[in-house]
């Protein structure tokens, strides 16, 4: 396709789902040499976008606290060749028509009828795709092709610290997608008895500070003291970047680690490896295999089988987490 040369997307949250239209960005750049990619997204990652994720410019958007036309005004460019909306939201989609463009493009990751089923409160989980591809197939109307690479590779990632630096993320925000302190603390008391040279580091957001510290107390073994709880996300991607291994359950610095190449042990619950999983080696998923998995497209505030009782990460054993971790270690060491 011919005449592609600027293009602005929006994805606005969360860090996550930020991380992961990178491999869109590299494929609109592959297929369209020269182009111009701007980015509209939380200003929290604004500087990620331009410095770690290709594109060229980032626009802050408060959606909470401005409309689309103050946003437009802002945009660098006075009119787009294509305007792509990966978030798909109420708010997004009044931004996208907004924007002088001259053809809209929105993600739609569930049909009509599966659309109006999720209004009901009936949202099977996707596990057709994963998050990455679904960005994909929206952009191809502008000639990316559907089988472009989908591994996170993010630019400027910072060297490893000297040592063994091993970061442990405990927190979600939902809190279905979390395995207990106790068991995270049992880990690390695991992890240091394999490696007493490691540091491990607790890696947070900023109200994540009680679960951090239940994590401290279940651990008998030594903790790194590096606050790493609600950072800036520049300097949250510095930390990440510098770790040898990530263990963290389905949240967004473990993206952050796969992009910047640092092994990765990622524990799933509710939600599907399929759609949210890092991809390829050396990289580890850890789960149960229960009947009732996945059951959630985000993860929830309690498990909705009251018969199961949170068992697909209740019943996850240390051991079988610490396997994983080392794999992921031994299979891409930095």
């Amino acid at each position: 396709m011919r005449g592609v040369e600027r293009v602005l997307l929006i994805r606005v949250s969360a860090l996550g789902d930020v991380v992961l239209t990178q491999p869109a960005v590299r494929a609109l750049r592959a297929a369209h040499p020269g182009i111009r990619v701007d980015l509209v997204t939380d200003p929290r990652y604004a500087e990620l976008a331009t410095v770690h994720l290709g594109y060229d410019r980032a626009v802050p958007f408060e959606r909470h606290n401005e409309d689309a036309a103050a946003v437009v005004a802002r945009l660098p460019e006075t009119s787009y060749d294509a305007v792509v909306d990966l978030q798909g939201k109420l708010r997004t989609r009044a931004l996208a028509r907004r924007v002088p463009a001259q053809r809209r493009l929105r993600l739609q990751k569930r049909s009509f009828g599966r659309a109006l089923l999720s209004v009901v409160g009936y949202d099977p989980p996707l596990v057709d795709r994963r998050a990455a591809q679904l960005y994909l197939d929206v952009l191809a109307p502008l000639g990316v092709p559907g089988d472009a690479p989908l591994a996170l590779r993010l630019e400027g990632a910072p060297p490893p610290g000297p040592g063994l630096r091993i970061g442990l993320s405990p927190c979600a925000t939902h809190a279905t997608k979390r395995w207990s302190p106790e068991r995270f603390g049992a880990l690390a008391d695991a992890l240091v008895e394999a490696h007493p040279e490691a540091e491990l580091v607790l890696i947070g957001g900023p109200g994540d500070r009680e679960v951090l510290a239940a994590v401290r107390a279940a651990a008998r073994a030594p903790l790194s003291p590096e606050d790493v709880t609600g950072l800036p996300v520049p300097e949250l991607a510095r930390v990440v970047g510098g770790l040898h291994l990530m263990i963290s359950v389905d949240t967004g610095p473990a993206h952050l680690a796969a992009g910047f190449g640092v092994p990765t042990a990622v524990i799933f619950g509710p939600t599907a490896p399929e759609r949210w999983g890092p991809v390829g080696p050396p990289h580890q998923v850890v789960r149960r295999k229960l009947d009732c998995m996945p059951c959630s497209n985000t993860g929830g505030d309690a498990c909705p089988r009251t018969d199961r009782n949170h068992a697909c990460l209740r019943e996850l054993e240390v051991g079988q987490v610490l396997a994983a971790a080392e794999a992921a270690l031994a299979g891409g060491a930095r």
